[in-house]
């Protein structure tokens, strides 16, 4: 019999360090058998958007596809969400060809938000993290104070020993607003900041998790032994609908032009769906396709990362992909049966 599963039943169960090592382990089984995982597929009409990312890791016995949907809004200088619908895992068994679960709606790893959206992001975010930046990584720039923000600042610390947590937006009150509100929940000092180059300043790591459609972080701000992580990712099917005139960037070209070690969640994803973070440095001749490795290779020990104290490291965290989601549906799963929760269908 399979689980049907609400995610909110889950509330307690799954730790953020239990996450982040299940989606580690899903996307070391990616790269054993890369042939086993799709790239995210977007499907759009306007400001309707459906995703589905499909994948399956052999070792955990777990395939499936991972949807959601939502409508967004768009301007010149940014994206956001407008509405979006319950998340739903679907997960079988990879060996029996069973029904394993399903799961509807987002897991619920934040104690400081609804958990309704997108709360397996930062997970990736942090496994390319966990590999590239640092081990002594204690000042963090942050840019943005929205959901991403809020959730990426909690994944960090817990990877990194961060005593000091620079954060910048647009907004001061955003600012003011997000410290008062993740303080509680951080055990490093977070300090709002006027200057958004002084954000990069003197930090070990430096998160983008941002909404911008324009580069909020460049190259020429970073410190020798940096690591950046970023999250935008794409806009192709609004600029082919001639709504917006350019792709999404979150970094200006110096920053790919400084790194010595770029690895993506995906370079098919960057390539599918002509992310400008990647493909734009690649058109103006600043890096090329080779210098972009895979965060699958990278954690499967089949391509090196950082290899020196002082080198810059970028994490281009592209897009979620299928081999995370159902990892994390196995985790949940065995979860939910150890706590005798669910429903049998």
């Amino acid at each position: 019999m399979a689980l049907l599963l609400r995610a909110e039943e889950l509330k307690g169960l799954i730790s953020i360090e239990e996450a982040i090592a299940a989606v580690e382990t899903g996307f070391r089984d990616q790269g054993e058998y890369p042939q086993f995982s799709l790239p995210r597929q977007r499907m759009m009409a306007g400001d309707r958007r459906i995703n589905i990312h499909s994948g399956g890791c052999v070792n955990l016995s777990v395939a499936g596809t991972f949807v959601h949907y939502e409508r967004h809004r768009y301007t010149k200088e940014d994206q956001s969400y407008g509405a979006a619908g319950k998340r739903v895992y679907m997960a079988y068994d990879s060996e029996t060809a069973k029904l394993l679960t399903i799961i509807v709606g987002s897991l619920p790893l934040y104690d400081f938000d609804d958990n309704d959206i997108a709360t397996e992001t930062a997970i990736t975010s942090a496994v390319g993290t966990k590999h590239l930046a640092r081990q002594d990584c204690r000042v963090m720039g942050l840019y943005g104070t929205g959901r991403q923000a809020r959730r990426h600042l909690k994944v960090m610390c817990a990877l990194r020993p961060i005593e000091t947590v620079k954060v910048f937006s647009r907004s001061a009150d955003h600012r003011r607003a997000f410290c008062a509100l993740m303080q509680p929940h951080i055990d490093a000092e977070i300090i709002p900041i006027d200057n958004p180059r002084a954000v990069a300043t003197g930090a070990d790591l430096v998160v983008c998790a941002t909404g911008s459609n324009v580069p909020v972080l460049f190259g020429d701000w970073l410190e020798p032994g940096a690591h950046v992580t970023s999250i935008v990712g794409s806009n192709k099917e609004l600029v082919a609908e001639g709504l917006v005139s350019k792709p999404r960037r979150e970094l200006d070209d110096e920053v790919l032009a400084r790194a010595d070690v770029i690895v993506a969640t995906l370079k098919q994803q960057a390539i599918q769906d002509e992310q400008g973070d990647v493909v734009e440095p690649i058109q103006n001749g600043i890096i090329k396709w080779d210098d972009v490795k895979e965060l699958a290779q990278l954690v499967a020990g089949k391509v090196t990362g950082r290899t020196g104290e002082r080198q810059i490291t970028l994490f281009k965290q592209n897009s979620d992909q299928g081999v995370g989601f159902m990892a994390l549906a196995r985790l949940a799963h065995d979860k939910a049966r150890a706590a005798g929760i669910g429903m049998e269908i």
